[in-house]
């Protein structure tokens, strides 16, 4: 159900015309690093939304913070009770622009910076980062790393833990973009 929500909620966005503009995917990687000397806090979702307007050179990203999976089950619950409070704010979302030029039709990677809005924990951030993006005409591939803060997203580290973890998370994203299909 969930899942069905986030796709109307993409449609929305992205209207219905003109699909073969829109590439989709909706198992796209994001996975996290917060690792200190002390602990390995490594976690991964499979199950992330992302829309690639190729017109408009929008993208957007949408994943629900329980679909994270841990090594331990106990960082899981500590995970989405404590620190993203996943009750209260289910998903983490990413929309922006690529700002730097793209021959869509090319199937040549390049890199390319992108400007949007990183909302998580009901707090919202101005970010440019960096992809990689290789278009195609079935196929769109794009892969991005960045660091945040918790601080940046109001998530409280108590002090008890904090030299446990890193005072920036590393974000991976990995898609694989099909062609939208109506």
């Amino acid at each position: 159900m969930n899942k069905l929500i986030l796709l109307f909620v993409f449609v929305l966005t992205f209207g219905i015309a003109g699909a073969q503009s829109r590439f989709f995917t909706k198992d796209a990687k994001i996975n996290f690093n917060s690792s200190t000397p002390l602990e390995d806090i490594i976690a991964e979702s499979n199950q992330a939304t992302t829309f690639i307007d190729i017109e408009k050179n929008e993208i957007a990203f949408s994943v629900l913070t329980t679909s994270f999976k841990f090594r331990r089950a106990l960082m899981e619950e500590h995970f989405n009770e404590n620190y993203m409070e996943s009750a209260k704010f289910p998903k983490a979302k990413f929309t922006g622009k690529i700002i730097t030029p793209i021959d869509w039709k090319s199937e040549k990677m390049l890199v390319v910076e992108i400007k949007g809005q990183l909302t998580m924990h009901g707090a919202t951030k101005d970010l440019t980062i960096k992809a990689q993006i290789t278009p195609g005409k079935n196929k769109v591939i794009a892969t991005s790393e960045l660091k945040v803060t918790p601080e940046d997203f109001k998530i409280a580290i108590p002090s008890a833990v904090r030299d446990k973890i890193a005072k920036e998370v590393t974000i991976k994203i990995e898609a694989s973009y099909s062609p939208y299909q109506q």
